[in-house]
C-alpha cells in the first residue's frame, strides 16, 4: 500500500484525537480516544512494516501515542509504566535519529517519574544515567536539527517537516537532570544531589526559565544544603547568588511601583527565608571554627615538654584558614564527591559577578577576636531582620528559634573574646536574651521542654559568668603580688616540710588584703545561689534552703 496513503489516514485520524483531548468535558471522549490510539497503532505498524524508508519516523510516531496514552487513559500505575517502558526500549536504539530524541527525552522523564512512584528507583537511576551521554552530544549539534514526534502525524515528507525550537530539547533535558537530582535525594547520595541540583539552577539561568524571586529561594535552599554538609565555600557562594538575583528583581520591581505593591509581601518573605539561611551558615562557620581549634589541643595529648606551655588557642598560628569541605557529620552521609563530580569549579555560576558580594561575607575559620567580631555582625544584621519581622504571640515558635540563636551567637562571640571584660558583657547579654525568652515562655502553656532547655542554658551562663568573676578576682590579687611565684618560689617549696605554715601566711598575706580577697570570694560564690532561683523556678531562696526542704520530704 503506498504510505502517502497511510500517512493521509494517519493525519486524518490524529486531528480527530487532537480534538478529543482538548475537548475534555465530552461524554465520549476516553472511548473515542482509545478506538483512534489503537487505530493509529494499527496503520503505524503497517506503515513500518510495508515501508522501510518509513521505519524510523513510525517507531517514534508509536512512541508518542505511548506518551499520550500514559498521560490521557485512566490506566493503573503500572499498565502506564509498562506502556512508556516498552516504548522506550523499541526507541533507544535509534535514540540520536532526528525524529526519535525529543520523544526519548519525554518519554525518559515521564517514565522514571512512574518508576519513582513505584519505588522502582535501581532502575530510575538506571535509565537517567543511561542517556547522559547523549546531553553532550546534542549539544555539539547544529541548532534546527531534531524534530517533534507530534509534528510527524503528517503527509509531508521528513525533509519539510518543520524542526524544533533548540530551547525545548534544553527545558526536557533540565527535567531529566531536575528527576535526577530528586532521586539522588530519595537515595541519599548528597554529593550527586547537589551537583545535579546546581546543574539544574545553571541552566534555568542561563534559560533565565522560571521567575528570578523562584530561582533565588532554590539556590538558597540549595546554599543552605551546602551549610549541613559543611561546603561553606559553596553555601556562600550560592547564597550570594540567591541575595543577588533576589536583591536585582526587588530592585527592579520598585521602578514599576503598581507591581511592587503586589509583590511586596512576597520579597518580605522570600528575604525573611534567606536570612535564615544566612544565620545557619554563620552559626556553622563558628562551631566548624571552635571544632578545629579546641580538636588541636585536645584531641592529640601535647608531648611532655609541651606540659608547662601557656596555652593560647587563639594566638597560635593556624596554618590552613580554609573550612574544610568535608567535615563528617554524625548522620554518615556521604560529602566526598568522586569521578568527575570533585571538581569544585562546577558549583559556580559564571554570568553572575559575584566577587563583591563574597568579599562581604566570611568563609575562612576563625581565628582571631576581629574575626568572630566580622562574622558577628554579619550574622547579627541577617538575625535581627528576622527576629524583629516575628512576634511572640503570632509566630511563637519562630521566635523562640531566633532567640536561641541569638544566645548561641554570644556564646560563639564570647569564646573567642580574649578580654575577660569583654566576656563578661558578652555573657551578659546572652543571659538577658534568655532571660527575657523564658519570662515570656512563663505565660504560654505546653512549652515545658523548651522552658527546661532555656533555664538549663541559663544555669551554664551563670556559670560562666561565675567562672570569670573568678578569673576577675585571681587577675587583681596577682597584681598586688600577694604570692610572687617568681621570688618566692623556693621558700614556699621549703616550707612545706616545716612545722607551721602559719608564719609563711601571715609573711605574704596581710590582714587587709586577706579581707578584701574573703568579701570578693564570698561575693562570689553567691553567684552560684542564682543557679537555684533562675526565673523563680524554685522554692528554695539558696542551697542550703532548698537542701533542707529535700531532708524535709525524705
Amino acid at each position: 500500500m503506498d504510505s502517502d496513503t497511510i500517512l493521509d489516514r494517519i493525519a486524518r485520524t490524529f486531528e480527530d484525537v487532537k480534538n478529543i483531548v482538548r475537548n475534555k468535558h465530552s461524554c465520549e471522549r476516553l472511548p473515542n480516544l482509545k478506538k483512534d490510539i489503537q487505530y493509529l497503532q494499527t496503520e503505524l505498524s503497517v506503515l513500518g512494516k510495508e515501508n522501510h524508508a518509513q521505519f524510523i519516523r513510525s517507531l517514534a510516531m508509536e512512541a508518542y501515542l505511548a506518551l499520550l496514552t500514559a498521560k490521557s487513559l485512566p490506566i493503573s500505575l503500572i499498565e502506564k509504566r509498562n506502556i512508556l517502558q516498552t516504548a522506550f526500549d523499541k526507541i533507544k536504539p535509534h535514540a540520536f535519529r532526528e525524529e526519535c530524541l525529543f520523544i526519548l527525552l519525554r518519554i525518559q522523564n515521564l517514565l522514571c517519574y512512574y518508576l519513582i512512584q513505584l519505588d522502582q528507583t535501581s532502575l530510575a537511576r538506571e535509565i537517567l544515567e543511561s542517556i547522559e551521554e547523549l546531553y553532550d552530544k546534542i549539544n555539539d549539534c547544529k541548532p534546527d536539527t531534531f524534530i517533534d514526534a507530534e509534528d510527524l502525524f503528517t503527509i509531508e515528507p521528513i525533509n519539510k517537516i518543520k524542526r524544533i525550537n533548540p530551547e525545548k530539547i534544553d527545558k526536557v533535558i533540565t527535567n531529566n537532570l531536575q528527576m535526577q537530582a530528586f532521586l539522588y535525594n530519595k537515595l541519599n547520595v548528597p554529593n550527586k544531589y547537589t551537583l545535579y541540583n546546581h546543574l539544574v539552577l545553571r541552566r534555568q539561568l542561563e534559560m533565565k526559565e522560571g521567575t528570578p524571586q523562584d530561582w533565588a529561594l532554590r539556590t538558597a535552599r540549595l546554599g543552605n544544603f551546602f551549610t549541613y554538609l559543611n561546603k561553606l565555600c559553596h553555601a556562600r557562594h550560592h547564597l550570594c547568588a540567591a541575595y543577588h538575583v533576589l536583591r536585582t528583581c526587588h530592585d527592579n520591581c520598585k521602578l514599576m511601583p503598581e507591581e511592587f505593591v503586589i509583590q511586596k509581601a512576597d520579597f518580605e518573605m522570600n528575604f525573611l527565608e534567606l536570612s535564615h539561611h544566612w544565620v545557619k551558615y554563620g552559626l556553622a562557620l563558628f562551631n566548624i571554627s571552635r571544632k578545629k581549634l579546641l580538636s588541636k589541643y585536645f584531641m592529640q595529648p601535647p608531648s611532655k615538654s609541651d606540659l608547662w606551655k601557656n596555652m593560647n588557642i587563639l594566638e597560635e598560628h593556624t596554618e590552613n584558614t580554609k573550612v574544610p569541605e568535608e567535615n563528617e557529620k554524625d548522620s554518615g552521609a556521604e560529602k566526598n564527591a568522586n569521578g568527575d563530580y570533585s571538581n569544585d569549579n562546577i558549583f559556580t555560576f559564571p554570568s553572575l559577578d559575584l566577587k563583591d558580594i563574597e568579599k562581604r561575607v566570611p568563609v575562612d575559620i576563625i581565628k582571631t577576636s576581629e574575626d568572630a567580631r566580622v562574622l558577628f555582625a554579619f550574622v547579627h544584621k541577617w538575625l535581627m531582620r528576622a527576629k524583629h519581622y516575628y512576634d511572640f504571640e503570632q509566630h511563637p515558635s519562630q521566635y523562640i528559634s531566633c532567640s536561641l540563636q541569638l544566645a548561641e551567637l554570644y556564646e560563639h562571640l564570647a569564646f573567642f573574646e580574649k578580654n575577660i571584660d569583654n566576656q563578661y558583657s558578652i555573657q551578659k547579654r546572652r543571659a538577658d536574651v534568655l532571660e527575657a525568652l523564658n519570662s515570656l515562655l512563663k505565660t504560654c502553656d505546653n512549652v515545658m521542654s523548651v522552658q527546661i532547655d532555656v533555664i538549663r542554658e541559663l544555669s551554664q551562663v551563670q556559670l560562666e559568668l561565675m567562672a570569670l568573676n573568678l578569673q576577675k578576682l585571681w587577675r587583681e590579687e596577682s597584681q598586688t603580688n600577694i604570692i610572687n611565684l617568681n621570688t618566692d618560689a623556693d621558700s614556699i617549696i621549703n616550707s612545706l616540710d616545716s612545722e607551721s605554715t602559719k608564719t609563711l601566711t601571715e609573711k605574704t598575706l596581710n590582714t587587709s588584703s586577706k579581707n578584701v580577697f574573703l568579701r570578693k570570694m564570698e561575693a562570689a560564690t553567691s553567684l552560684n545561689g542564682r543557679l537555684f532561683r533562675l526565673s523563680g523556678q524554685l522554692n528554695a531562696k539558696t542551697p542550703s534552703e532548698l537542701s533542707l526542704a529535700i531532708d524535709l520530704k525524705n
